[in-house]
């Protein structure tokens, strides 16, 4: 749409810290390219006020999205998670006060794409965050034993228990090298932890400012295949735009990619 009015829809971002946020691009281009009336605002917010905003954000909202530093927080505020959201911890989507986690299906669906099983591989997971459990969850379910580090080693060791909880192999470990099968970066910068690890298989990012990180030109530079934060994002967008609206839009994930890369990303992709 080119103009809101009375019947616009409103669909937002939560989270602290976003300046950087790609989301209103993707939202509100997939808005416009499906003729859906609604706009998407991403709402910055401190801890003491996310406290005030959280419950008129739910009643005015057709759909919110959560990210770095709510994805565990906003639980609280929640009527019911999915059973996935439930299982891991963390949500990133919210629709009708329910929680679901769509970067777990993103990041389970691409790497299946890219690589197909992982049974019995090694994975070292960077971070323990929100983002860190979904995709150690998307992982161990593909068959990965899950390796934790992170700069807070009881928020690590919460995560390991959790994994194992539910079937998962998963341990912690004090430092981010030697060689992995997998390995998976959540945090905003891993050189605060002296990453110096390999991946032997895969390579997964979740920054997405740039697109292609150190470890993703790293991996290109080995010929190592890769998930760039990028094709996350949208992935995990486009997911929880279909919860929203309940219909697939994943159709136009490469359109959305590639309208990104040139007219916001200046082509570095």
């Amino acid at each position: 749409m080119c103009w809101v009015d009375a019947r616009t829809k409103l669909y937002s971002l939560i989270g602290r810290d976003i300046g950087y946020t790609l989301s209103p691009a993707i939202h509100n281009s997939v808005f416009r390219r499906a003729g859906v009336n609604a706009i998407y605002i991403a709402f910055d917010l401190s801890e003491e006020v996310f406290e005030k905003a959280v419950p008129g954000l739910l009643e005015l909202c057709g759909g919110i999205n959560v990210t770095i530093p709510y994805k565990e927080k906003i639980i609280s505020y929640l009527d019911r998670l999915d059973g996935t959201a439930s299982r891991i911890g963390a949500v990133n989507t919210i629709y009708r006060r329910t929680g679901y986690n769509t970067d777990y299906e993103a990041i389970k669906s691409l790497t299946m794409e890219r690589v197909g099983s992982l049974e019995g591989s090694e994975c070292l997971v960077i971070g323990a965050g929100g983002a860190a459990k979904a995709s150690s969850f998307a992982l161990g379910d593909l068959g990965c034993r899950i390796n934790i580090v992170n700069r807070t080693r009881k928020r690590a060791e919460g995560l390991a228990e959790r994994l194992r909880n539910t079937g998962i192999e998963a341990w912690v470990v004090d430092t981010c090298t030697g060689s992995y099968d997998v390995v998976v970066n959540t945090t905003p910068d891993p050189s605060s932890l002296a990453c110096t690890c390999t991946p032997k298989i895969l390579t997964i990012d979740l920054v997405y400012k740039p697109v292609k990180t150190e470890l993703i030109r790293k991996s290109i530079e080995m010929g190592i295949r890769y998930i760039t934060g990028l094709e996350i994002l949208a992935r995990q967008a486009l997911l929880a735009q279909g919860i929203w609206f309940e219909r697939d839009l994943l159709y136009l994930e490469g359109e959305v990619i590639g309208k990104l890369c040139q007219e916001i990303l200046s082509g570095e992709c």
